[in-house]
């Protein structure tokens, strides 16, 4: 792999900053350590060199938009889809639980719906982060709400694995990825 762009999809503010919707941004944070996010002059994100073939990317717009970063992320570096790994939450995987995929629908996620539709594909790796909930009705409230303190070493433990996949993903590709982590 020539290059990845790791965007890891959120609401910017803090008023969103431990959410459950916010697992992509949280996941940036972590993988960015110490080093500083800067925003982009031509595209509507930030974003953090880690090493020269891996670049942290969070988009500055909300979840249900952050399709416009990552098109404005590969026109003006003119990469493809498939050097971008797109990590959210997802409310139909247990809580701590993870899976990584070559490509696929949104699974009524916005924040891929975003992605998938500005992109005009679905072939674009992606990383879920289980943060349950299949069974809430009232899913908006849910996926905004802070994780619970029952739920915070399932989470902090589900972000090093997610770390872990990231630069795992990196070395061996998608498929040992899978494999590996799924």
């Amino acid at each position: 792999m020539e290059r990845l762009f790791f965007i890891g999809l959120g609401n910017p503010g803090s008023g969103y900053k431990k959410t459950r919707h916010n697992l992509g941004y949280m996941l940036a944070d972590i993988l960015a350590g110490s080093k500083t996010f800067k925003k982009s002059i031509r595209c509507p994100l930030a974003f953090c060199e880690l090493q020269e073939d891996l670049t942290v990317v969070k988009p500055l717009t909300f979840m249900n938009r952050s399709g416009e970063a990552a098109k404005c992320l590969l026109r003006e570096t003119g990469y493809e889809a498939g050097d971008i790994l797109v990590a959210v939450d997802d409310f139909n995987l247990p809580p701590g639980k993870i899976r990584i995929r070559p490509s696929g629908s949104s699974g009524s996620h916005n924040g891929l719906e975003s992605v998938i539709r500005c992109l005009g594909t679905e072939k674009f790796p992606r990383l879920r982060m289980g943060i349950g909930g299949s069974h809430i009705m009232n899913k908006k409230n849910y996926v905004l709400e802070k994780f619970s303190g029952s739920e915070k070493k399932t989470v902090d433990n589900m972000l090093i694995d997610c770390r872990n996949l990231v630069h795992y993903y990196l070395k061996n590709g998608i498929g040992a990825a899978m494999n590996r982590y799924n």
